[in-house]
């Protein structure tokens, strides 16, 4: 099927979808209970998915489908909604809008999602807001750490710096043993 013609609809579409999302999960932060809200949510992304897929936008589709199952729990009451689940449906859509606005500019609409997907598994499996906790990255805290060995170059560099009137700083990100997806926690720190 030719779906160029179809493109600008569908963009229009998955924006209006896409803001209406937003619209509703701002109204469920403040009535976490109201499961008519919960349907509406669904009814959008449930349309975005089967546009999305149509168009043969594969990535755009998977993330709306997985954001669809933790929304089809919260409707059948086999998840609560809290804080956690919140953030991570809106980090979705984020996620969902960049992806339709690649597409709008003449990109694929692929985005990795690795991260976002499995919070959503996490959800949808029964882990409930904890499911951030359980992959997010735990803050250390600050401590004195030994003086880095560093090149002549850097050295420069960093001393430069300071005449500029500019502040360095070593900062050393440790990931717990049991952190999910680490190649992509620390690509994202």
């Amino acid at each position: 099927m030719e779906t160029n013609q179809y493109l600008e609809v569908f963009i229009d579409e998955s924006k209006e979808h896409l803001q209406s999302i937003n619209d509703q999960l701002l109204h469920l932060e403040k009535n976490p209970q109201d499961l008519s809200i919960v349907n509406e949510i669904f009814r959008s992304a449930h349309t975005l998915k089967g546009m999305s897929a149509t168009m043969g936008y594969q990535d755009l589709s998977n993330l709306t489908h997985k954001m669809e199952n933790v929304l089809d729990a919260v409707r059948n009451e086999k998840v609560t909604v809290d804080e956690g689940i919140l953030d991570v449906v809106f980090d979705s859509v984020d996620d969902l809008e960049a992806m339709v606005i690649d597409i709008s500019e003449g990109g694929s609409g692929e985005r990795n999602v690795e991260r976002v997907v499995e919070l959503l598994k996490n959800i949808e499996n029964g882990s409930g807001g904890s499911a951030v906790a359980s992959v997010a990255v735990a803050p250390q805290q600050a401590e004195t750490v030994p003086t880095l060995s560093i090149d002549e170059y850097t050295k420069a560099a960093l001393e430069q710096s300071s005449e500029l009137g500019k502040n360095n700083y070593q900062i050393e990100v440790a990931l717990r043993e049991d952190c999910l997806l680490k190649a992509a926690r620390v690509y994202m720190v």
